[in-house]
Parts: C-alpha cells; sequence; structure tokens
C-alpha cells in the first residue's frame, strides 16, 4: 500500500510540472523539443592578427561558411548578443559533419514541421516527440528511484536496449504512433519517383525502417504495459522524398518485403500499407518545406485519418494521457538536444528553445569571405549588404587588430539612429583588450565621437578638425558603422566629404565602414558585399527576404550550410477587438497587454537564474517607426503630465519592466535619451527595451515584436501601406534573432490570407507553436 501511495504521488508530481511546463496540454500540439535543432561540428580557430582563440564551424566542402565562438567570458558582461559570450563546459575534436547528416537535419526538421500544422489545424491534442533516445528514457539521476518502480528500456533485452525514436506521438484519443524516418531520395528528389534505379536503394531503407520500427514498437509496449494501452500502439514510415507511386512499385517487385510491411503496419495488403505511410504525397515541397498549404493539410488529415483518427481508445483519460505524457517528457526523461561541445543542453518549451536558438546565432559567424577579408587588412573598406550578414562583427574584428597592434581606435557615430550601435562597438572594443591573451604591444585606446551629421552640416567639418587632431605618426583608425553614402539622403553626400576630406589630408588612414545600401559609395574605399544571412533564424528570414530586391540592398543568398535551427513560427497578433482603442497598436494597451501574454507564455523573465535557456527581459525590443512613442510625462513634483504610450501602459500594467527609447524624448529630454542609448547598447538592464526602430539599427534581441504603424510624416511624404510594410520588414523584424511577434491592424473590408510564413490570426491573438 506504501509503495503504490509512493508511485500515486510521484505520478501527481510529474503530472503537475508537465502542466506547468504545458498549461494547455489536453488541447493543443506540442513539439519536445519545440523545434529541430540541426547539428554543427566546430573546431579551433584564431582571428586573423587578433590572437583571440575561436571555434570555428567545420564545414561541408561546398560549403563557404565558418562560424566561430571566442573562448572568452569576461566576468559582468551581460549583453546576450555579445560576441565575447561562449558556451560553457569543455570542448571536444570536432565530429566530421557528412552529406548524409545534413540530409537527415532537414527531414526531420521538414516532416516535424508538417505535423506541427497538421495538429494545430486540426486542434489535435497530441505530444510530438522527435529523437528521444531510449536511454534518455526516466534517466534522470535525480528520480532514479521513483524510475525503478516503472518499466524501462533497461529491463529489456540487450538489442532492444538502445536506439532512439525519430518520431514518437502521443495522442489524447488514439494512443501513440512511432514514426521511422527515412531521408532516401532526397539527392534525387521527384525524380526518383520515376527512376526505377533508385528502387534498390529504397527498398534496403524500408527494410531497414521495418526492423526499426517493430523494435521501437517492442520498447514502447513496454514501457506503457503498466498502463494496458500496448493495443494502442501504432506504427507509420515517414518517406518524404518517395511518392506513394514509387513506394507501390518497390513493394510489388518484392514480395517477401511487402509481407513484412504489411505485417508491421497491420495493414491486409500493400494498398492499405502505402494509406498508413506518410509520403511525398502528403508533405510540403522540400523548397519551400515551412509552407503547408490547405492542399497539403488536406493530404495529411487523410492520411491521418487512416492511420490514427479511425480508431478512439475510451481507456485513454486525460488523467491517464497526462500521466504518460509525464514519463516521457517529464522531469525524469532527458529531453536534450545536439550541442556541438558536448554540454548537455535541455530543451522542453517554446521559451526555452528561443533562448538556445538565441544563443547559437549569437556565437560570432564568419563567411570564408569575411576571413579572407580581415587576413588582405586593406585600409580603405566600406561593407554592404542586407542587415544580419556580419557587418557590425567585421568591424568590430578589424578594430580588435588594430588595438592589439598598438593603435588608438575611432569610433564614428554621426547621427542620432546610429548612437546605439556605435556605443556597442565601443564596449565591445574595449571588452576585448581584457578578453583576449596579453599582446605584445602595449595596447591602443579606443575613443567615441558622436556628431549629427544629419541636422548640422556644420558637423562634417567639426569631425574632420577632431579626427585630424587625433593622428599619430600620419596614421588614423576609424570605423564607421550605418554609414550611408547615397545621394538621394541628406546625410548621405556629408558621409561622402568626410570621407574624401580624410583621404586627401591622411597619408595613412585605415577607415573600415558598413552600411545597409549599396548606393553612391566613394571610389576611395573597397567596396565589400556580404550577402550570407548570419544572424536571423530561417523563420524569420523569410519574413524579410522578400521585399530586399525592393530596396538598394544586396540580396540574401544561400549560406551552404543550415543555420542552428529553423526557427519557431512568427506570432502574429491582431489590433483588433472591444478591448482594443486607438487607430494602431502603439495607442493601445490591450496590444501591450498581448505581447506581455506572449511573454509570459515564452517565460520571459521567470525562468530558473544563470540557465543557459533563460530568457531575461532585456532579451526582448517592441520596435514602432512612430515619432509619437514615449514614456510618462512628467512635471518638476513628478506628476504625470501625459501619460505613456498606450502600448507601454499596457506592459506596465501586465508586470513587465520597460525602457523607452523614443522619438519626444530625444527632442525634449536629451539627457534621458542619451542615458537610455547607453543602456540599450550594452542591455545593462533587465527591461524590455520600447523603442522607435531606427534608434536600435545594428542591434539584435531574441525576441522581437514589431507593431504596425504610421504617422503624420508618413502621409506627408506619401507612404503607402505597402511602403510601411517593406521599411518594417528591412529595418524593424531584422533586428530579431529568433521568435518574431508581429501586431497588426487588420483590413477594414475583408479578412485576408495569412502569408506563407506559418500562423493563423485570431481575433486578438494567434496561437501557434511558438508559444508555450
Amino acid at each position: 500500500m506504501a509503495a503504490r501511495n509512493r508511485q500515486q504521488t510521484q505520478a501527481d508530481d510529474w503530472r503537475q510540472i508537465v502542466t506547468s511546463l504545458y498549461p494547455d496540454a489536453l488541447t493543443r500540439t506540442y513539439c519536445v523539443p519545440p523545434v529541430h535543432f540541426n547539428r554543427v561540428p566546430y573546431v579551433r580557430d584564431v582571428v586573423p592578427g587578433t590572437d583571440l582563440s575561436v571555434h570555428v564551424l567545420q564545414p561541408q566542402p561546398r560549403a563557404r561558411l565558418r562560424h566561430t565562438a571566442l573562448s572568452t567570458n569576461p566576468e559582468g558582461w551581460t549583453v546576450p548578443q555579445h560576441m565575447w559570450a561562449e558556451e560553457p563546459g569543455p570542448h571536444f575534436p570536432p565530429v566530421g559533419m557528412q552529406d548524409c547528416d545534413l540530409q537527415d537535419d532537414f527531414t526531420q526538421n521538414h516532416v516535424m514541421q508538417n505535423l506541427q500544422e497538421l495538429g494545430d489545424s486540426r486542434h489535435e491534442a497530441m505530444f510530438i516527440l522527435s529523437q528521444l533516445q531510449f536511454g534518455s528514457y526516466l534517466n534522470e539521476p535525480a528520480y532514479a528511484a521513483a524510475a525503478k518502480r516503472l518499466p524501462r528500456p533497461k529491463d529489456l533485452p540487450q538489442g532492444d536496449r538502445q536506439g532512439d525514436f525519430d518520431f514518437l506521438l502521443i495522442h489524447r484519443q488514439h494512443g501513440i504512433l512511432i514514426g521511422e524516418l527515412k531521408s532516401v531520395g532526397k539527392t534525387k528528389g521527384a525524380s526518383n519517383a520515376t527512376d526505377p534505379l533508385a528502387d534498390p536503394c529504397l527498398a534496403q531503407k524500408v527494410k531497414q525502417a521495418v526492423k526499426q520500427l517493430d523494435k521501437s514498437e517492442r520498447v514502447v509496449r513496454h514501457l506503457v504495459s503498466d498502463t494496458g494501452l500496448g493495443r494502442s500502439v501504432k506504427k507509420t514510415l515517414f518517406l518524404p522524398y518517395v511518392s506513394s507511386a514509387q513506394l507501390e512499385r518497390v513493394l510489388d517487385n518484392d514480395e517477401q518485403l511487402e509481407q513484412a510491411v504489411c505485417q508491421s503496419l497491420g495493414a491486409a495488403n500493400a494498398a492499405d500499407a502505402i494509406q498508413l505511410c506518410c509520403c511525398s504525397d502528403q508533405l510540403s515541397q522540400p523548397a519551400s518545406y515551412w509552407h503547408v498549404t490547405p492542399a497539403v493539410l488536406s493530404q495529411l488529415s487523410t492520411w491521418w485519418q487512416h492511420r490514427m483518427a479511425c480508431t478512439v481508445d475510451t481507456r485513454l483519460t486525460d488523467q491517464l494521457y497526462l500521466d504518460i505524457v509525464a514519463r516521457f517528457v517529464g522531469p525524469a526523461t532527458m529531453v536534450s538536444v545536439p550541442c556541438y561541445n558536448g554540454v548537455r543542453v535541455e530543451v522542453r518549451t517554446a521559451g526555452q528553445a528561443v533562448a538556445e536558438l538565441g544563443r547559437r546565432l549569437a556565437l560570432l559567424v564568419l563567411t570564408l569571405q569575411q576571413l579572407g577579408l580581415l587576413n588582405r587588412d586593406p585600409p580603405l573598406v566600406c561593407i554592404t549588404g542586407a542587415p544580419g550578414t556580419g557587418k557590425t562583427v567585421v568591424l568590430v574584428l578589424q578594430g580588435v587588430r588594430w588595438l592589439r597592434q598598438g593603435h588608438d581606435v575611432h569610433v564614428l557615430s554621426t547621427w542620432h539612429p546610429t548612437r546605439a550601435v556605435s556605443t556597442s562597438i565601443t564596449q565591445q572594443l574595449e571588452m576585448s583588450l581584457s578578453a583576449g591573451p596579453t599582446p605584445s604591444l602595449i595596447p591602443g585606446n579606443v575613443s567615441y565621437h558622436p556628431y549629427d551629421f544629419y541636422n548640422r552640416e556644420e558637423d562634417v567639418e567639426k569631425a574632420v578638425t577632431d579626427l585630424l587632431a587625433c593622428v599619430n605618426n600620419d596614421h588614423l583608425y576609424v570605423l564607421l558603422d550605418e554609414a550611408s553614402f547615397a545621394s538621394s539622403q541628406k546625410h548621405g553626400p556629408r558621409h561622402t566629404r568626410l570621407v574624401t576630406r580624410l583621404v586627401d589630408r591622411v597619408p595613412h588612414l585605415y577607415l573600415w565602414c558598413a552600411g545597409v545600401e549599396h548606393d553612391d559609395i566613394p571610389p576611395a574605399l573597397q567596396t565589400q558585399v556580404f550577402t550570407v544571412p548570419l544572424r536571423s533564424a530561417p523563420a524569420v528570414l523569410r519574413e524579410i527576404q522578400p521585399v530586399i530586391h525592393t530596396f538598394n540592398v544586396h540580396d540574401y543568398s544561400d549560406s551552404g550550410v543550415p543555420a542552428p535551427g529553423d526557427g519557431l513560427s512568427v506570432i502574429r497578433l491582431s489590433h483588433h477587438g472591444n478591448a482594443h482603442t486607438g487607430r494602431w497598436p502603439l495607442d493601445c494597451a490591450q496590444c501591450g497587454q498581448d505581447i506581455a501574454a506572449v511573454l509570459r507564455r515564452l517565460g520571459v523573465g521567470s525562468s530558473v537564474a544563470n540557465s543557459p535557456s533563460r530568457l531575461s527581459y532585456r532579451d526582448v525590443f517592441v520596435l514602432t517607426r512612430s515619432d509619437d512613442l514615449h514614456d510618462d510625462v512628467t512635471d518638476e513634483a513628478g506628476r504625470v503630465t501625459s501619460p505613456a504610450s498606450g502600448v507601454v501602459q499596457g506592459l506596465k500594467a501586465a508586470g513587465v519592466p520597460v525602457s523607452v527609447l523614443g522619438y519626444q524624448d530625444w527632442l525634449h529630454n536629451r539627457a534621458r535619451w542619451e542615458r537610455a542609448v547607453q543602456d540599450v547598447a550594452v542591455a545593462a538592464t533587465d527591461t524590455v527595451t520600447v523603442a522607435r526602430y531606427s534608434y536600435v539599427s545594428g542591434l539584435e534581441r531574441r525576441v522581437v515584436a514589431v507593431l504596425q504603424d504610421r504617422d503624420q510624416d508618413d502621409d506627408d511624404r506619401g507612404m503607402t501601406d505597402e511602403d510601411i510594410d517593406r521599411e518594417d520588414r528591412l529595418y524593424a523584424v531584422s533586428r530579431c534573432t529568433t521568435q518574431l511577434i508581429t501586431v497588426r491592424t487588420p483590413p477594414v473590408t475583408t479578412t485576408t490570407t495569412t502569408p506563407p510564413s506559418h500562423t493563423t490570426t485570431t481575433a486578438t491573438t494567434t496561437t501557434t507553436h511558438a508559444t508555450t
């Protein structure tokens, strides 16, 4: 009796933990882990001219990327995206990355996204587990005593103890589905459907899959043997690059294989067996795997009906369902993802996935082109390219080189929207002096020079005069980020004049600058175009890329190596409904509370301190284009004379700490604005930054909410809604590395079709698998 009571108490505790991690466990679909993390091996290397030890991606021969992470971590440095941050733990020799590894990662992510969309569209209550190792089940040391009383893989015969589940679906009504995934056909794609030469390879893979399925079935039946649900276990084959027709042809030509497949899947004949398999006919196209169209969902639903929804297990109560889920994804089971340095990283919830993927995207990443540029070390360079292609990173690394050669480095901010990124560069250069090994020379000093070329033309001459006074032995070293030379911009010719004057007056000028647009770059500067996206997850890039060609910006190019992960689906909120006020989200307190609700579901600010999978408030931007953004305006007695913008009020009312960086402060309270810029540049305060997005150019955060807006200036310039949307995508969405949130006012006329980026919008919020 005592043993049964202890077991019941343990089940209650695990169930409570699961429902706290997954509050909608009885009504929606969860993926565990929430996103697929790609395997990305690293090796040691050194950034040229800096003596700084780094980790470098070991790419395929055809790849062009090198991912690096500096091996120092200065105490007290808190910037989430800081390039001196590094993953904790020891570093193991790299594992060679084969072409099949790339294929398997791509395939796993492809099928996972389709299954998630299927569950969301059908409002299915289920958990989709991927790549769960048998040995991870009930294997947490802290729960060893409780696990002893439950069936475990170690109780099985030796041959069944090792292995993994490609997919394991636990459904509230239909029981358990084991899925074996094969990426066969990935290299040849749809041509395999008509190529009989590919059939022997497919036949061999299907034979392997059947054996693995049968083994997985034995394991699962054993693990749930004490629940009476063994008969609810079903199996399927995922063949996303094989058509049903090709699978039929292979089975027709191999009677023994046909019998094995039918027996394993519980099918009466080959035709029934094929209906129980998920082939390319039922899945999205590989080239746009994230775009699960209504037609694809219809095909997926048909497969689902054949395989799962045809039966309902009445014995599977809410409590029993949660108990089984708690065994597989609860605290006693290891839910870890691959990590290049061998450190175990657990990712159970969407918030943890955002934190971990954001951390990996924040690692210093260089392309071979960028390494070559740093090796060549030309004196005069202008780097241009779309957001997130590593322009600022290369500027900083070049500045580190100069400092370690004993030269003073001068960082210019030429107008107020560049204050934050220029401050960030300055801080990173100062940190580099203590981050790396002691250089042989006495290092140089870093100086920060703020100007306002946009509003004061005389500042150009002032900058020239100030810099000429800093020339040392005919040498001068300058970094300038977010520069624009376009003649159509008021400050463009002024940047050109600065460069021309310095080139004429300084015999040995070393000036590296960077900017997004590539118009009218002075001929004295060697132009370098960066096109490989390095800082944002593909799910975010898919929101930016469609508008790149409409600007004077070079388009992104394929990196040749997968990103650390695809990212989480965009969360789309709607400024609509009785509780919402104002024409635009900026004016709406309810929109602020809706954003706060998403942040709570992601666990922002509530994770365990010092956890590597922690999201802090400093990881969040809320961005608008509007000049009207402001915090509370108070008089000398501290009374509020003008309340904050609605979205700021809503965030504060929901308990979210907020810092505001808006145009009104820049106009009327310059001191407070400058303090806020300094703070956001180094993320010194654990607050959500609500900002006009031009003020955070060059900075990124893991979570970014972009508010649709327009103000009088947009009307005066004749900006259309399409024009505003393009600018929002290029300049605001690009500040996001991992989890994008959009807040938009729905069209007044009719309902719209959601863009092919993954989500559906409801009246006030969007429920996606990006929230937990």
